[in-house]
């Protein structure tokens, strides 16, 4: 048992030795500038393992070659979107200048006043047309109203003798005293004698000039008078004889059987030989 303290000790006792020469040799590499060298294997072992931090100089080193790279990157980005818009053609526009934008306004002035011509044109064109169409438009409807008065005139007078002189059925015949009759229709009704009653149509007209100086048409207040009574000038009365209820006739009456020498106002001239369109509406 003592032999083994003996030894234990001494192992011990050898550790601390061997320490201590470590450390003495440390001290003596410090003193001659060498320590360098005797702490050199441990980085390099640290380096050879990989775990080792980087340096200071290193560190920089790596930094510096980051922001190149970081540069780089956006100059290449910078070139590529510049390419880009050139290819496309979207350049940023240019700031006008006063003059030019000046010009600018100019021109849309001038482009504008263009169309509003233009459509002015177009609308007076529009409207000449129009106005012409309007008076084609007002000319026919004013025919057709005279055409539709007349048919109304012709309609209401179906019994008027014609102002033109009608065809007569019959030769015309010379009576006494230069009285000139024709028959245009033969009546069917009662036949006019003197005092009978008779209701007269009749149109008169100059024989010289075919001027009318009276007339009369109406179907509620046709010429009625007593025959052979003188109520009317004694051609008519006389060229009315032998006519009968619906007949029609043109008596032509010379001066002497009508007015004679004195005329009658300012329609009917002196020594005017007469003309008479007449029908006879009623007899009774």
């Amino acid at each position: 048992m003592s032999d083994d303290s003996e030894e234990v000790v001494t192992d011990e006792g050898r550790e601390m030795l061997v320490e201590e020469e470590e450390e003495s040799t440390r001290r003596s590499a410090l003193s001659q500038g060498i320590v360098e060298e005797l702490d050199e294997p441990r980085p390099r072992k640290a380096a050879e393992d990989g775990n080792a931090p980087p340096t200071h100089q290193e560190a920089k080193k790596s930094e510096t070659s980051a922001n190149s790279a970081e540069k780089s990157r956006k100059r290449k980005i910078g070139e590529t979107g510049q390419a880009a818009s050139d290819t496309n053609g979207c350049k940023p526009p240019e700031k006008l200048t006063k003059k030019q934008r000046k010009r600018l306004a100019e021109e849309k002035a001038k482009q504008l006043e263009e169309t509003l011509q233009a459509s002015r044109k177009n609308g007076s064109s529009s409207n000449a047309e129009k106005g012409g169409s309007s008076d084609a438009t007002k000319a026919k409807k004013k025919k057709k109203r005279k055409k539709k008065a007349a048919d109304e005139t012709s309609g209401e007078n179906d019994e008027k003798p014609s102002s033109s002189r009608p065809t007569s059925l019959t030769r015309e015949r010379r009576l006494d005293g230069g009285l000139v009759i024709s028959d245009v229709i033969l009546g069917t009704g009662a036949p006019v004698r003197p005092g009978k009653r008779i209701s007269l149509h009749y149109t008169g007209s100059l024989r010289s000039t075919g001027d009318v100086f009276d007339k009369n048409h109406s179907r509620q207040h046709p010429l009625v008078f007593r025959q052979g009574t003188g109520e009317v000038i004694r051609g008519l009365e006389r060229g009315l004889e032998g006519m009968k209820a619906g007949g029609e006739r043109v008596i032509t009456v010379p001066s002497k059987l009508g007015y004679g020498s004195k005329g009658a106002g300012s329609d009917i001239p002196p020594d005017s030989d007469l003309v008479f369109e007449v029908k006879v509406v009623k007899v009774g």
